[in-house]
């Protein structure tokens, strides 16, 4: 087991720790250094060459630096993280079919929680992957330094058809904050810094027989050894994008699911349903649904409000809101919430066009917690980002329990 010290409660918070951890070794740390001195090599070569041509790869990079403020209750005591992150994305189109795609994330985390929980650095290096690409490269008493690859793949085209083969991003979600069709890649709404989301270690194929259809199989590993493997058709009918998919879940479970992405009175109607069958009671009728339904409209003046539920037949259908649990929660299609139902509203407004403010609600009535999470985000510059972000929790539970709690973030991002 893994302790997380839950520092919106007295009491210590376990969480279940996935029964294989690849060990750390001095390779990913050479394979790190390896590759940034890869990527900065060709920046310099790119630099000094005065003869003008083609590249045939690209490089892009940010830098952030971001402060959490993070208090149980807004009259008390306050703690104060610091994060500063970096992020490298390389692409080589080795010729007109073959691509190569690696992306590396490095981050320092400094500040009271690193001081504070000694298993924090252990928590961010836990890795999903079945390839250990993850390592701690520096740690220190109140800071280390994480760094993760979490995109490394070849893709081959050849008419119709696309291999890739690595960790990569599958997405097979419709709506946008709950995919119960995804069953690669979940990943927290909450995550706000992590727009690339996670990657996974997969073959994937994909065949277009038209310019809006496609078949899409894939294997995944996981860091357990488990397989994961589903096959599914996207097509276009009636204007709205439909998909059916079929797959084995984690050597445990059967899955079907459908989605849909369409326009209704002008604005966009999605939604998504999974049907997860244990393949041990597979005579009987035990399986679960999940699902989920959104729509989102803008308006002329470029307004836009957004609306989403989730219905997950894993979740809870009553007991006490604890954020500690809540946001430490192993993501899944299988468990996209803790609560068997789950409500969300977003609205977002450009006021300038430097300026957007965007301001989300979410209710889970099986615990009554309630989450409030206004933000605005500026560009300084045409590379250059300002941006704020509020995270609150509520609900029933007696604070001492955990069931309050509130995060601030200031976040700087420059992009090169």
């Amino acid at each position: 087991m893994i302790i997380i010290i839950n520092k919106y409660n007295t009491q210590y918070h376990q969480v279940p720790s996935t029964p294989h951890q690849v060990p750390r070794t001095k390779y990913n740390s050479i394979l790190f250094l390896f590759l940034t001195i890869l990527v900065s090599s060709q920046t310099l070569l790119a630099q000094t060459d005065s003869i003008s041509k083609q590249r045939n790869w690209t490089l892009n990079a940010y830098v952030k630096f971001m402060q959490t403020l993070s208090f149980q209750e807004i009259n008390k005591n306050w703690m104060t993280d610091n994060l500063i992150h970096n992020r490298l994305n390389f692409n080589w189109n080795i010729n007109d079919n073959l691509t190569f795609n690696t992306q590396v994330r490095n981050r320092i985390f400094y500040g009271e929680t690193v001081t504070n929980f000694p298993q924090y650095p252990e928590i961010i290096n836990q890795e999903n992957g079945y390839m250990d690409l993850s390592d701690i490269l520096f740690e220190g008493n109140s800071v280390f330094m994480h760094s993760t690859i979490d995109r490394l793949y070849l893709d081959y085209n050849y008419k119709k058809w696309q291999f890739t083969f690595g960790r990569q991003r599958i997405n097979w979600g419709q709506t946008f904050v709950w995919n119960p069709n995804d069953l690669f890649n979940s990943y927290s709404f909450f995550d706000f810094d992590y727009e690339e989301k996670p990657g996974s270690d997969a073959v994937r194929v994909q065949f277009y027989p038209s310019y809006s259809s496609k078949f899409d199989i894939v294997a995944k590993l996981d860091n357990n050894k488990k397989l994961t493997t589903a096959g599914l058709y996207r097509f276009n009918k009636w204007n709205t994008d439909i998909q059916f998919l079929a797959g084995y879940y984690k050597e445990k479970d059967f899955v079907l699911g459908t989605g849909f992405s369409g326009n209704l009175f002008k604005g966009g109607l999605r939604g998504e349903v999974s049907y997860f069958h244990s393949k041990n009671n597979f005579a009987d009728t035990s399986g679960t649904f999940v699902a989920s339904l959104g729509y989102d409209y803008t308006f002329a003046n470029s307004l836009m409000f957004q609306v989403e539920a989730l219905y997950n037949g894993y979740g809870k259908k009553s007991g006490n809101f604890n954020l500690a649990e809540f946001y430490f929660m192993q993501m899944s299609p299988q468990n996209l919430s803790l609560t068997q139902f789950s409500y969300i509203g977003l609205i977002s407004y450009p006021i300038t066009p430097l300026l957007k403010a965007t301001f989300s609600v979410m209710y889970n009535p099986n615990d009554k917690s309630i989450y409030l999470g206004p933000s605005v985000d500026y560009s300084l510059k045409e590379n250059l980002e300002f941006s704020v972000y509020t995270q609150f929790f509520t609900s029933d539970t007696p604070v001492e329990q955990g069931g309050k709690g509130g995060f601030l973030y200031w976040r700087l991002k420059w992009s090169f």
